[in-house]
Formats: C-alpha cells, structure tokens, sequence
C-alpha cells in the first residue's frame, strides 16, 4: 500500500493533484486546505490513504498524519465516505472540525458540502468519542513552527517509521514525537526517538 508520495507536482485539476515520482504521476484527491498549499512546477511531499475498491485504486493526500488519521476515522462513519470526508476536511481544520464535534455542534456540521442534519448528528455521536485523542494532540502540537517544521523534516518521517515498525500506533508516535520537537526543536532521528519513548514511559508510570 502507498503510504505518501514525494515528487513534483505537474499540474492540479479541482481536488485532484496529479505528482510525478521516479517517472511515474499519481493522481491524488485531496481536501482543497490541503491543495491550496501545492504549486504546480514545485517539489511536494504528502502523505496518502490508498484505497482499493473491485472498479478503482484511488489515492487521497493529506498534507499531515494529523489530516489523514482524521479521514481515516471520519470513513469509519456510516453514511460518511471518502468524498464527504474530503468535503469534511476541505470545510474545516482538524481542530476546528474536532471541537466542533466534541461541543456537539451539529448544527454546524450542516455546513459541509453533502452533510445533512441527520448526517451531521450521525457524525456528533459516532465520533464524539473517538475524537477525544485528537483533541489532546492538538494541544500538545499548538506550536505551528515546530508542526511544519516537523511534517516536512526527514528526522521526523524516519522516527514515525521506526516506532510504527516497533508497533506504537501511527497516530501516537506522530503526538510524542511532535512533543518532543515542541520541547526541544528538531533533532536527529535517534534522539527523537529516544526521547518520544521516553515520553511514552514517564507517561505510562503516571
């Protein structure tokens, strides 16, 4: 499975980029917060949710973990595809979007291109819960420097590759890693590693 793409971004047609990498161009829907931050002609880097269906292999890029963990869990939602979760993420900010839900705003929600009002309370009670670690994310990652600085540093993506490999959840090693670099400022990959476990264990001690 593609997991995120690196390359040159050849032209953006509505919510479709089309990225070459190694000589190949991979089209990839992704929310238009997120296209808005490509420019054709230019270097990118996203990461990606392939999904497979009998008729179609589709590709959905988000521009952090953060987006894409979000468009995983919104999926999870009866009534909510990949479309709607992509209008989802095109209406709101993660954090925006989350507060939205834990405030249990419905209401608001009506907003989203697709989303009526049965939907939309659908979506309030089946994410309510789950959202609730995003919301701990989110604070722990309020410095916005070090949050770009870290989705586009090659020590970042190579320490969330270690600890998934460790078999630490995405989502979790993108929140302590990001801590870290809060904290101290970009590092090399085995510090940010070291230190994210430790985070991890001081956390499990208390």
């Amino acid at each position: 499975m593609i997991g995120s793409l690196s390359g040159r971004v050849l032209r953006i047609d509505g919510v479709t980029a089309l990225i070459e990498c190694g000589g190949v161009g991979y089209e990839v829907d992704m929310p238009v917060t997120s296209l808005s931050k490509l420019k054709v002609n230019e270097n990118a880097f996203v990461y990606v949710q392939h999904i497979v269906r009998e008729d179609a292999q589709i590709l959905y890029g988000f521009n952090t973990v953060t987006e894409r963990e979000l468009f995983r869990t919104l999926i999870k939602v009866n009534g909510v595809g990949p479309k709607m979760a992509l209008a989802v993420l095109s209406t709101f900010d993660v954090e925006s979007f989350v507060e939205t839900v834990l405030q249990e705003q419905s209401k608001a929600l009506e907003q989203i291109p697709g989303v009526g009002k049965k939907t939309a309370q659908r979506m309030v009670v089946e994410l309510k819960d789950n959202l609730k670690n995003f919301a701990v994310s989110t604070q722990i990652s309020a410095n916005p420097q070090a949050t770009s600085t870290a989705s586009s540093n090659e020590s970042f993506n190579d320490a969330i590759a270690a600890m998934t490999a460790l078999g630490y959840k995405e989502f979790d090693a993108v929140r302590y890693v990001k801590a870290v670099i809060a904290k101290e400022g970009n590092l090399s990959t085995q510090d940010l590693i070291v230190k994210a476990l430790a985070l991890i264990s001081n956390k499990g001690r208390s």
